[in-house]
């Protein structure tokens, strides 16, 4: 797959000007409506008027829309793109994932905004609600493979799953409607943001530039900094995991190159075996590499990364669940 340069949305000029446009208008309405709306956006009358929205089979339905948006999910749909579909996508999709959610989680650190007092609805300890991180990482995910792919389908879907998540933030009560605008408010502009960056590398050449012991290096210096940086207890599994899943990927690619598509047969064994051990490490190592210790919760997700990016590549190899890549 090509790194992605412009045109990113569409190879019609007027498409593309219209995305931007698209863009830039609902990114300026979340903004306006948090200006001078903002007591009405975090108001607990509306939280509690939205949450009583929901009832027990409709509650069932957005708790199965907001788990597109989970760690959990993201996890097990990432591992499943780069072993069975395409690493590449899978591979960047997922950074773009995690570096989003760590720009989410400073925000939230920086802002430190309750979240809604309901009845009922318990809130993960330490966890702050502005911006919305379900809403964020849905806006630079879903719309970062839509750039990827693009196919009118899928941008349909796209956009309907970033409606339907944000909405089921706000009817199973998790956030105020300020906290889903600001996360739409904070991640048009940071996808935009990383999409440019993007097309600036490539084109000016500069990742050709980056040799791969320098590669190793900033896949491991960049995220431990930032974890001895950034408070609160996500950033060093969203880091450690980070760390880990790009070493495996630049090794993966430079001297493994395990193909993606095999019988249908062998990628359900694939992600059968891999998924156990990837959750296997992740909640069975908890005890050994607890989160509650910063770099041993880091370590544990960075073996978790590895095995995604690296080690379960080369062991479906070991056991011929895969062929290399002809170079």
């Amino acid at each position: 797959m090509e790194p992605v340069r412009k045109p990113f949305f569409s190879n019609k000029a007027q498409v593309e000007r219209n995305a931007y446009a698209l863009l830039f208008i609902l990114t300026a309405v979340s903004v306006l409506i948090l200006y001078f709306f903002w007591p009405f956006t975090r108001s607990m009358d509306l939280a509690v008027t939205l949450h009583g929205m929901s009832n027990r089979p409709l509650e069932f339905v957005f708790r199965g829309i907001t788990f597109l948006g989970d760690d959990q999910f993201f996890m097990i749909f990432f591992s499943i793109l780069i072993w069975c579909v395409n690493k590449t996508l899978g591979f960047w999709s997922a950074f773009m994932l995690l570096i989003s959610a760590t720009y989410s989680n400073f925000i939230k650190d920086v802002t430190l905004l309750e979240r809604p007092a309901l009845e009922g609805v318990e809130h993960p300890a330490g966890s702050y609600a502005f911006p919305s991180g379900h809403t964020l990482t849905a806006v630079t995910v879903w719309l970062y493979i839509a750039v990827r792919l693009k196919k009118r389908g899928y941008w349909i879907w796209a956009a309907a799953v970033i409606v339907l998540i944000g909405i089921s933030r706000l009817v199973l009560g998790y956030h105020f409607l300020g906290d889903v605008l600001g996360g739409i408010a904070f991640g048009i502009p940071f996808l935009l943001f990383f999409l440019w960056l993007s097309h600036l590398i490539y084109t000016r050449g500069w990742h050709e530039k980056f040799s791969f012991p320098l590669l190793l290096t900033l896949a491991v210096v960049i995220p431990l900094i930032l974890t001895a940086l950034l408070p609160g207890a996500d950033p060093p599994k969203i880091l450690g995991y980070l760390c880990g899943a790009s070493l495996g990927y630049i090794i993966e690619k430079n001297f493994i190159g395990a193909a993606e598509n095999a019988p249908l047969y062998k990628q359900i064994i694939k992600v059968l075996i891999g998924l156990a051990v990837l959750f296997g490490i992740i909640f069975g190592l908890g005890g050994i590499l607890p989160s509650a210790v910063v770099w041993l919760g880091f370590t544990r997700y960075a073996l978790a990364g590895i095995w995604v990016t690296l080690l379960a590549p080369m062991v479906f190899l070991a056991v011929n669940l895969s062929t290399r890549k002809s170079r």
